[in-house]
């Protein structure tokens, strides 16, 4: 019997639930904190990068919607 092998289906998988993740924390915060949509500023090609690169929450908030009000 084979062993299990982590194929890219499995790989993508994880990186896209931890994206899924990250990208409905900063919707949150945006929300609370800024009042805003994310939606309005970003879609999921803009945001991939920023997960990539481990960027906090509050920096990507902060790249989007830097001139937004308080």
């Amino acid at each position: 019997m084979k062993a299990f092998k982590k194929t890219s289906s499995v790989a993508f998988y994880n990186i896209h639930s931890g994206f899924q993740a990250f990208k409905k924390r900063l919707a949150q915060e945006l929300i609370v904190s800024k009042g805003v949509n994310l939606d309005d500023f970003a879609d999921d090609d803009n945001l991939f990068p920023y997960y990539r690169q481990g960027e906090s929450i509050s920096y990507v908030m902060a790249s989007l919607c830097g001139s937004c009000d308080d």
